[in-house]
């Protein structure tokens, strides 16, 4: 079996979904939020665009560094999520 050597967008969009479900479990679980309201904001988020962007390589970063991205842009006041300021 020989593996892709680059990705396409569409290979991204597949694995994006789970990627966003162990963030925003990560983010819950260390602040205590509602899964839902961090997801609804969290789809709202500059980081989510760059996510979503092949060219950026956001997709290769797992949970922890996505979640701490997030937390960043949060920390900036680039996204309403006081609470996560401190997860």
């Amino acid at each position: 079996m020989k593996l892709k050597e680059t990705f396409t967008q569409e290979d991204i969009r597949m694995i994006i979904p789970s990627k966003i479900a162990l963030v925003v479990d990560l983010l819950s679980k260390r602040s205590g939020e509602d899964p839902v309201k961090i997801m609804t904001d969290f789809y709202r988020s500059k980081t989510y665009a760059m996510l979503q962007n092949e060219s950026t390589k956001y997709w290769w970063f797992g949970p922890a560094e996505l979640c701490e991205l997030y937390r960043q842009e949060v920390s900036q006041g680039q996204t309403p999520h006081k609470k996560l300021q401190n997860a």
